[in-house]
């Protein structure tokens, strides 16, 4: 009995202060992390920091959660492997880039274009023959042919000099890709956000032939953040010129297009390559709320912090409700683009799949002609991301694979590193053409 009494207190001195000790940097950790990111624009109800242990231990578990994937995930092995990558690879070409042309009134709206290979090599052979566009910034004569897909990658947390690494991958395939700074929380919010990125697609709509870029190939993509804007910029300009837009009794009011720019019914963009977004903010914030994050999570304070705001927010309610209201399904199916490819890894717990699935529903319903979900296996969140700035990873070929399926255009097929021009395939036709033609003629002299 003494023995038992005696190691009821060992265990007791053992285990209360192990969890004394946990507690307290628990509780640290919460309201540290409360205190940087949980403060501005916090509805007035919110305490300063959370007493309620349920709330801390989620928002402890959340943080230690993201602390492990990136130290276990992909996160470096990726960055040791791109450092090795690029010491590998011919260091003597350096990747041609137009840094900091500016899109925008503002100081932060400012862009980088990288420019592929040949392209590059196009320029230096025409040094004397560049013109200036009205931004100040050398650019390619307007003879040249332009038949390059752009891709415009919106990093939103990130900037454009660490979006490079992704950038530089996508540009070693053939493609023009465009990193523009935009408004990043709590500088602005959903508004000033949506408006950079309009400013972006204007600008490369109107100086992107200068590049050998073609305007008729642009591509949005964007991870996380970047998906739900990019998604949203479009679906809301479609909705709006068709004027199938929800009521809105909100303080959120995302900006409209100058419709006098669109000269046809074409697309603004022609294909949405999304990774790892969420496209139901109502349904997101229900998601947040059930871990506790609702409160830190920068997305709810971004959309006006309001159930009607996070509808007029939502990618997949607008298109609903455009599927459901629009007179013409042809007009809407004529001015949504052309292509979309979603990405998602099964085991996102930051971003659950749902939204995706349903939303890719929705684009079918709309009657888009390409419509592709990928959902990779015993991928997490940040891997998309992360992989994509190595080319020798097996997530990121895939990824590339299907990047390339999606940019297949009518100006030109995106062949390994290398641009197929649709321009060299009729001349083989028409070689073959005379081939054959002179066969037969040799044929009928031989007979008679």
């Amino acid at each position: 009995m003494e023995r038992k009494i005696i190691k009821n207190i060992i265990l007791a001195w053992v285990f209360f202060p192990v969890v004394s000790v946990i507690v307290f940097y628990s509780y640290c950790l919460c309201w540290i992390f409360y205190l940087l990111y949980a403060q501005t624009d916090a509805p007035q109800s919110q305490p300063k920091v959370p007493l309620n242990p349920i709330r801390v231990y989620k928002v402890t578990s959340y943080l230690l959660t993201c602390m492990y994937e990136n130290l276990t995930g992909p996160f470096i092995p990726s960055i040791l492997q791109y450092g090795w990558h690029k010491l590998s690879s011919d260091g003597k070409k350096k990747p041609s880039v137009r840094k900091n042309i500016r899109y925008g009134p503002k100081p932060r709206n400012r862009l980088d274009v990288y420019l592929p290979d040949h392209v590059s090599a196009t320029a230096s052979k025409n040094n004397n023959k560049k013109c200036n566009d009205n931004t100040g910034h050398a650019a390619f004569t307007n003879q040249q042919q332009n038949d390059i897909p752009v891709i415009i990658f919106i990093g939103t947390s990130w900037n454009s000099d660490t979006c490079m690494p992704v950038a530089h991958n996508l540009q070693s395939q053939g493609y023009i890709v465009i990193v523009p700074d935009i408004t990043i929380y709590p500088i602005g919010k959903i508004a000033e956000m949506v408006t950079d990125i309009q400013l972006c697609i204007y600008w490369a709509h109107t100086h992107i032939r200068s590049f050998r870029g073609d305007p008729s190939q642009i591509y949005l993509m964007g991870h996380g953040a970047g998906s739900i804007l990019s998604a949203l910029t479009v679906i809301h300009d479609v909705c709006a010129t068709l004027n199938v837009l929800p009521p809105n009794n909100t303080n959120v009011n995302i900006p409209l297009w100058d419709n006098n720019i669109r000269k046809t019914g074409s697309p603004r963009v022609h294909g949405l390559i999304l990774f790892s977004g969420v496209y139901d903010i109502t349904y997101y914030y229900a998601y947040l709320y059930q871990r506790g994050l609702e409160q830190v999570h920068a997305l709810p304070r971004v959309m006006g912090n309001k159930s009607d705001a996070f509808l007029q927010c939502s990618p997949a309610y607008l298109l609903n409700y455009a599927l459901n209201n629009v007179h013409n399904r042809e007009q809407l199916k004529m001015l949504l683009p052309r292509k979309v490819v979603l990405f998602h890894g099964d085991q996102d717990t930051f971003n659950p799949v749902t939204t995706t699935h349903n939303f890719y529903s929705l684009l079918n319903s709309a009657g888009i002609p390409s419509v592709k979900l990928n959902i990779y296996d015993h991928v997490k969140h940040i891997s998309p991301k992360i992989d994509l700035i190595v080319p020798t990873r097996p997530l990121c070929v895939k990824i590339l694979k299907d990047i390339k399926e999606c940019c297949k255009g009518h100006g030109g097929v995106v062949v390994g590193s290398q641009l197929k021009e649709k321009r060299d395939e009729k001349e083989m036709t028409n070689q073959d053409k005379t081939k054959t033609r002179n066969s037969r003629r040799r044929m009928s002299q031989v007979r008679h």
